[in-house]
């Protein structure tokens, strides 16, 4: 993050107080010591009880700079100043002028010359625009006495809090990056006050919680949610397994990938077959590669091994699935085409969605990483009039419905319930999805349309619809559509 920055460019850490001096350690060892500039204690109202100790009221936030004397604090910034509460001893007086200000205190006893003459140090304040913040702040309460903000992250900061870290340490326009985004309340605290933003993060249900709490915020300015796709597989694979420097290298770091995906997914590998990885009890467990889609092709393959084998079920795991086949039928109680390829070749066929949770290491030691079958949607496109399109949202499916919670199970009533959100990318370019329609539920909104808002192209053509639905599990599923308007 410090390579990130700009000359003028700070930093912000909030950590936990049991680490916090370990990690002003490293900072000081990343930044220098001399570039530090802040240690500001948030005190806030008492969390929990705390046994043999006083229990815990602050956190801590760690302010470095790439440069202190480039650096700077806006203190003209009304996020940088808290209102003036005069003390019962400032006594707080107005000049000829209209300004006020506080007669100087002394331990000693004013003489009697000094009472005649009022003949003491004047301290003037700034009673409208407050004074500056020191590095206490006890002005903002924590999330949760600021009403439902809180989104159910340990580490969530409030609003106010980011406020006073973007407000008063950067210009409208500059640029703020959250690594660690959460729920997105940098990200929202930086669209708000017109700064330019990027915020990350390993979990997807924290990306969608933070896309949904930016469209929330009126006149949003456009943004896109990218993925790394390949490129951070490519990278995972590379930190995890070893460089591929050469074939033999390759073929090495190749099957220990293999390995560790057939460990998560409890199946065992198997030697001597071309196109099958392991398998996991009567079924054979095909696993596609962590920089290429799973091709059509590569599952018929994986199905002929079988046959011949007289194997009667194939497990296909993978990170991305060819257009066309997961959908746009893979209905999980009708099948697909490819469903039925299987069927007329005597095997039972099943796609499993490799989830990213494989790359984080503290999913993969509490045992949390789930496979699931891909989900399934019905769309169907119509064309209300010339050059335009509509979309309608016609059926919803997610397999396993049995690992799915009895308390969520109970609350479903209808398909629809599964949706939490869903956009459509009206010309799809076969590269990075731009929402150009969107829908979704919020704390208050609960309903869902299930139909677009018509589109109107500029001219007549043959158009991609991708269309992108995202369960309540923060699942996302995705089918493409070819349409020709005129």
């Amino acid at each position: 993050m410090r390579d990130l920055l700009g000359p003028a460019g700070t930093i912000f850490v909030h950590i936990d107080w049991r680490v916090s001096h370990w990690m002003r350690a490293v900072l000081d060892e990343v930044f220098g010591p001399e570039n530090f500039l802040n240690e500001v204690i948030w005190f806030h109202t008492i969390i929990g009880a705390a046994q043999n100790r006083y229990p815990k009221s602050h956190e801590v936030l760690l302010w470095y700079a790439v440069d202190a004397e480039k650096s700077s604090l806006d203190t003209e910034s009304p996020f940088a100043r808290v209102p003036y509460k005069p003390r019962i001893t400032d006594n707080l007086e107005k000049d000829e002028k209209g300004y006020y200000y506080t007669r100087g205190r002394s331990t000693r006893k004013a003489s009697e010359e000094e009472i005649r003459t009022k003949a003491f140090t004047k301290t003037y304040v700034d009673v409208e625009r407050g004074k500056v913040t020191g590095d206490v702040w006890d002005d903002i309460p924590t999330y949760r006495v600021q009403g439902n903000e809180y989104l159910g992250y340990a580490t969530q900061k409030p609003e106010s809090l980011l406020m006073r870290v973007v407000g008063a340490s950067t210009k409208p326009g500059a640029l703020v990056a959250d690594f660690f985004c959460g729920s997105g309340t940098t990200l929202a605290v930086a669209e708000k006050l017109g700064r330019r933003w990027i915020g990350c993060d390993l979990g997807r249900w924290a990306i969608h919680v933070s896309r949904k709490r930016l469209l929330e915020i009126p006149n949003c300015k456009p943004f896109e949610v990218l993925n790394l796709g390949k490129y951070e597989r490519q990278y995972w694979q590379g930190v995890t397994f070893g460089e591929r420097k050469d074939k033999t290298q390759a073929e090495r770091v190749f099957y220990e990938y293999l390995a560790f995906v057939l460990r998560l997914y409890g199946a065992q590998p198997v030697a001597g077959m071309v196109h099958l990885h392991g398998k996991k009890g009567k079924a054979m467990v095909h696993i596609g590669a962590v920089d290429a889609p799973v091709t059509i092709d590569e599952v018929n393959q994986g199905l002929d091994e079988c046959a011949k084998l007289k194997q009667s079920e194939l497990h296909v795991l993978g990170w991305e699935w060819e257009m066309g086949l997961a959908g746009p039928n893979n209905d999980v109680r009708k099948g697909s085409p490819m469903h039925e390829i299987a069927r007329q070749k005597g095997v039972k066929l099943l796609l499993l969605q490799i989830p990213r949770e494989v790359m984080e290491q503290q999913a993969v030691e509490k045992g949390d990483v789930r496979f699931f079958e891909l989900a399934y949607f019905e769309a169907k496109i119509s064309k209300p009039r010339k050059l335009t399109v509509q979309v309608e949202l016609k059926d919803f499916a997610t397999p396993n419905t049995d690992l799915i919670p009895e308390e969520v199970r109970s609350k479903i009533k209808k398909w629809s319930d599964y949706i939490d959100y869903w956009a459509v990318d009206w010309d799809f370019q076969n590269d990075t999805f731009m929402q150009g329609w969107v829908a979704y539920r919020t704390r208050k909104e609960r309903k869902l349309p299930l139909v677009s808002d018509p589109h109107t192209y500029e001219k007549p053509g043959k158009y991609r619809i991708l269309i992108k639905v995202i369960d309540i599990f923060g699942n996302d599923t995705s089918q493409a559509f070819d349409v020709e308007v005129k």
